[in-house]
């Protein structure tokens, strides 16, 4: 830390000198950059300001205006103070001196006793040169992890939470409406460094260099180019020496601002930040309610009764691990921006981000969390939000819905929920015929749609079915069908009959002679069970016309 007056005074070296200030006594906590020893009247035109001048008076000895003026051209000169050890030769400073050094702000201090002024000047340089290298080697630390973190091409969360850890406090990063887009918070919960935060930053206004403002005496530095700033660091408790937090946060600004340069085909930080949030919640990474609304109304989303998580899944086959990986980015990419300017048009508030896909496939998923309008009953679909999302992605997505829930911990939680259904529905022949899916729509049909080409499932089906299958190649008689009837009507017989406009000795014919190819027993529930389900799987490949 650099030496102040005060410091300097209280040292070792002087305070044996019983040290008495005569004026200036509101300035004894201005640094000392250097230390003089002069006795001569012209040391006003050597000084750089900030210097601590040691003297025995005999720069002033003469007449008492010129004392005066001897203190005069000190001050102008910026020197941090005057220091005179009284003695035989000069026993007092004269009355002229003293009053011109008050006029002008100047600490003058006198030593009753002796001191040794090379004691004194050795003392401060090594504080002072001390001070130095520990700036120079933090310099050299924050340049080189900040041009490490560039060059490995960190994300903003990585950035943000480095700079924390070089800053030693909790570090946020908001855009310019002033939501949070990513922080590290330390020493103190989430929650609580989260809470209320638009308000909050609005109470401190946006300054042009990096420093403190607000309320709270937050530190904060700008993120961007001078006319196009995006963002803004801030430390909202800060712990260290505002010199130390200065250089970090404007060495991170900096990083976050090359690092949007280089990434500038990114999806925006907001929207990253809000895919990274309901990648935590559906992972149950988050499992505190307050950690999650305190994040999720940080980012934008407003409070509400209900919640409801939704997740879309590009339509068409999932990605081929050959599959163009600039393609899948552009389409995810475009499919969060569709449903993002949706939820803009419908006036609903709500956090849209990418989603991985669920045991490291390629891809992407879209992840959704809204906040259910007041008025709606049962969810969102009673405000036809739903439909409005649908129609923002007909034919480009499959939306899979999860349960409404009346926290957004338990809403994030169900994303993993509609993400399993949108995956499935999106697998089905049928998911064209529903604008959204739920859990309840997709049930044996759905689980199928997704496993169905699992080489086990297909030795399944033709264990089951073979023979029938081969009987209706060679002959087309229809029984695959009346099996397919047979199984809708849960295996009632007479129900059959009518549903197929046949007469029942007809059905009972027919049936026994698919039992004799396939070697069962309808009558039997497991059996019955067995062969619909193979038959589910054989449709999901070879759709009925």
């Amino acid at each position: 830390m650099q030496p102040t007056l005060r410091t300097v005074l209280a040292s070792a070296s002087l305070r044996d000198g019983d040290p008495e200030v005569l004026t200036g006594a509101d300035r004894l906590d201005a640094p000392v950059r250097w230390v003089h020893v002069g006795e001569v009247r012209e040391i006003a035109g050597l000084l750089r300001g900030g210097e601590l001048i040691l003297s025995t008076g005999l720069a002033m000895q003469g007449e008492p205006d010129e004392a005066a003026a001897y203190v005069e051209e000190l001050a102008r000169a910026g020197a941090a103070a005057l220091v005179v050890e009284l003695g035989d030769r000069f026993p007092r400073v004269p009355d002229e001196a003293v009053r011109a050094a008050a006029r002008h702000s100047l600490p003058v201090v006198v030593l009753r006793g002796r001191v040794r002024f090379v004691e004194v000047t050795e003392e401060v340089h090594r504080g002072i040169v001390a001070e130095q290298l520990e700036q120079v080697e933090l310099a050299r630390e924050v340049h080189e992890t900040f041009t490490r973190l560039s060059l490995e091409g960190a994300d903003a969360a990585t950035i943000v939470a480095t700079t924390a850890s070089l800053c030693g406090s909790s570090v946020v990063l908001e855009d310019v409406g002033r939501h949070v887009v990513a922080f590290t918070a330390l020493g103190r919960p989430a929650a609580s460094l989260l809470t209320d935060w638009e308000r909050r930053s609005r109470a401190a206004p946006e300054a042009d260099t990096t420093g403190v403002t607000g309320p709270e005496g937050w530190v904060t530095a700008a993120v961007g180019t001078h006319g196009r700033r995006w963002g803004r660091l801030v430390v909202p408790d800060p712990q260290s020496a505002q010199s130390r937090l200065a250089m970090v946060l404007e060495r991170g600004a900096q990083a976050l601002e090359l690092g949007r340069m280089v990434e500038r085909d990114r999806l925006g930080l907001e929207l990253q930040a809000q895919g990274g949030l309901l990648t935590d919640l559906a992972t149950g990474r988050i499992r505190d309610s307050r950690t999650a609304a305190a994040r999720a109304e940080s980012l934008g989303l407003r409070p509400a009764p209900r919640y409801v998580g939704v997740v879309a899944v590009p339509t068409g086959a999932a990605p081929r691990p050959d599959a163009d990986p600039v393609a899948e980015h552009d389409r995810s990419r475009e499919l969060v921006e569709r449903l993002s300017r949706a939820l803009q048009a419908a006036r609903l508030s709500g956090l849209v981000g990418t989603l991985p896909r669920p045991g490291g496939r390629s891809g992407s998923q879209v992840g959704l969390l809204l906040a259910v309008p007041p008025g709606s009953r049962r969810g969102p679909e009673d405000s036809a939000v739903l439909d409005g999302l649908a129609d923002a992605v007909a034919g480009e997505a499959v939306l899979g819905v999860g349960p409404v829930a009346s926290t957004v911990l338990d809403a994030g939680h169900g994303l993993r929920l509609a993400a399993h259904v949108a995956e499935v529905a999106s697998a089905m022949p049928s998911a064209s015929e529903r604008r959204y899916h739920r859990s309840s729509d997709i049930r044996l049909h759905g689980l199928l749609a997704l496993i169905h080409e699992d080489p086990r499932v297909q030795s399944f089906v033709e264990g089951e079915l073979a023979p029938l299958l081969e009987h209706e190649a060679r002959t087309g008689s229809g029984l695959l069908d009346l099996l397919r009837q047979h199984v809708a009507a849960g295996g009632n017989k007479t129900r059959l009959a009518e549903s197929s406009h046949r007469s029942r000795p007809a059905v009972y014919k027919r049936l026994a002679q698919i039992e004799r190819l396939l070697g069962v027993d309808l009558d039997d529930p497991l059996s019955l069970m067995s062969v619909g389900v193979a038959l589910l799987a054989y449709d999901q490949a070879h759709p009925p016309s």
